[in-house]
């Protein structure tokens, strides 16, 4: 058996480095009050995809190995990780000492549990399919958890970092819906739907900084629900809160300037796209999916939605920039009104026809664009009625595909499967488009069955063309993503792939 080196994974994660250990004048005790733009959509970790519900319980939780703030696969759980020679066969020994909430020491059959939990099709986990090569996970001891694959499977590492497919006791499954019991930081204490989320300090955390002291240094986190923009902004400039998520574009520049605020983010590892479903008519056709993507103007879209600083368009693929990034289409993003009204002409619609489009309203970033994309299809006789819903009503319907077009995307990705095979592949739990296509499919099995870069990446760039040609979506953008603390907030880390695990190292003065 050979050790598996934790690695970089070559993603817009790596657009900042690594932060150096903690500064050395860290106080503990506190509690930290956050500003958050909605609440969970559902608190039981394996049965929900919601960012939301991801980022206010991942303190939480625990999984079995993490990412850290430059992108690299770092011990969390487990200590090291060894595979066989020809891929198959995964070894993990678990850290020493870790306790769950609720007392009990966390053992290898926990791992094969959690693991086997989301693989069940009674669970219906969102995330099924990230451990669908997982052809069994077994315990030989407390401290030892052996996994077994189909077939090699490169982003199994990526897959275990993320930070929904945490470790959870058995025991506690039957309420993870209403009292989330993990074993990191931070032990929950109620929710309060629209009005808060309380966590303590759990007393008994693993985790230590780089000089051996115990973590969290916070004695607890508060988040309060405030999904108007102005008012996180007015609640952080007035004291109210320490920190909030999602500083609106407006705000990034002011805030940057106020001595008093601390401004952190920039790039983020997510995708922004208005989604087709391509079972209903005429969206079907993928000549009038190509004319919309024809109409769209992506630039127009950042410079007014997201006034020029809320994200990057998008040029033919959900990657950011990045290793396995590939331009299949320089002129993506940029109208041609001319190929636009032949596509529809050819596939029959050359009047245009209507297109209804859900959107949430929470979120300005996936609501604002809607109005623009409206405009922007005008021209093409394509009619836009917009109907936007709370995100906690939008989000369950979209799931269930009861949609014809949306504007949505993804967050928190740490491997080009998760931006191409999740959304994408005809037997993906992740794929909301109904899109399905052969060849895709085994271009995306061949790129989760290869380990050297190189060759993934000319697999990667050959499905980014192919996803360009038949347009299941139209890539509007990746966003950039900021935080904002007041001065009296400390040690806090921005992390690339959008995870608030840099609440685990910070202090208040």
């Amino acid at each position: 058996m050979k050790k598996l080196t934790p690695f970089a994974l070559g993603l817009t994660l790596l657009l900042v480095p690594a932060l150096s250990s903690v500064a050395s004048a860290q106080t503990a005790g506190g509690i930290l009050r956050a500003g958050m733009q909605a609440d969970p959509v559902g608190l039981d970790p394996h049965t929900t995809d919601a960012t939301a519900t991801r980022n206010q319980l991942e303190n939480v939780y625990d999984t079995l190995v993490a990412f850290d703030s430059a992108g690299k696969i770092v011990p969390s759980l487990a200590t090291r990780w060894t595979t066989s020679k020809d891929g198959l066969t995964w070894t993990f020994t678990l850290r020493p000492g870790v306790v769950f909430h609720n007392g009990r020491a966390l053992e290898a059959s926990d791992v094969v549990f959690s693991i086997g939990r989301i693989k069940a099709p009674a669970t219906k986990s969102p995330r099924s399919g990230d451990f669908e090569l997982v052809k069994s996970v077994t315990a030989p001891n407390k401290s030892t958890v052996v996994m077994v694959l189909s077939k090699p499977y490169s982003p199994l590492l990526s897959k275990l970092a993320f930070s929904l497919n945490v470790i959870v006791p058995k025991e506690a499954v039957a309420t993870l819906s209403s009292k989330p019991v993990g074993t990191g930081p931070f032990t929950f204490v109620e929710y309060l739907p629209q009005t808060r989320m309380v966590l303590k300090k759990n007393p008994n955390y693993w985790g230590r900084d780089a000089k051996g002291n115990k973590l969290p240094y916070l004695n607890g986190i508060t988040y309060s629900y405030l999904p108007d923009a102005t008012a996180r902004v007015t609640a952080l400039k007035t004291g109210t809160v320490d920190w909030i998520e999602y500083v609106p574009s407006t705000d990034i520049t002011p805030l940057k300037s106020n001595a008093q605020v601390t401004v952190a983010g920039g790039p983020s590892a997510n995708y922004r796209a208005l989604f087709f479903n391509v079972a209903q008519k005429p969206l079907n056709d993928y000549r009038v999916r190509r004319a919309i993507a024809y109409a769209v103007n992506n630039q127009e879209i950042v410079d007014v939605a997201l006034l020029g600083t809320g994200g990057l368009p998008a040029r033919g693929t959900t990657l950011p920039n990045g290793s396995y990034y590939a331009s299949p289409d320089a002129s993506y993003g940029k109208p041609d009104l001319a190929k636009a009204k032949a596509l529809l002409a050819q596939a029959g619609y050359p009047n245009g026809f209507t297109l209804e489009l859900k959107v949430t309203s929470t979120y300005d970033f996936l609501r604002a664009p809607a109005e623009i994309l409206q405009a922007q299809l005008a021209p093409l006789g394509i009619k836009v009625n917009i109907t936007a819903s709370e995100f906690s009503v939008y989000l369950p319907d979209i799931l269930k595909k009861n949609y014809m077009a949306t504007i949505l995307g993804e967050s928190g990705q740490g491997d080009p499967d998760d931006y191409l095979y999740t959304p994408f592949a005809s037997d993906s739990n992740g794929n909301l488009t109904n899109f399905k296509d052969a060849a895709l499919d085994k271009l995306l099995d061949q790129g989760r069955q290869t380990s050297d870069p190189a060759a993934r990446k000319a697999i990667y760039a050959q499905v980014q063309k192919r996803l360009v040609d038949l347009s299941p979506m139209v890539f509007l953008y990746s966003s950039t993503q900021y935080e904002a603390t007041s001065k009296r907030v400390q040690g806090y880390q921005h992390f690339p792939n959008t995870s608030y695990l840099g609440l685990r190292t910070t202090w208040l003065k």
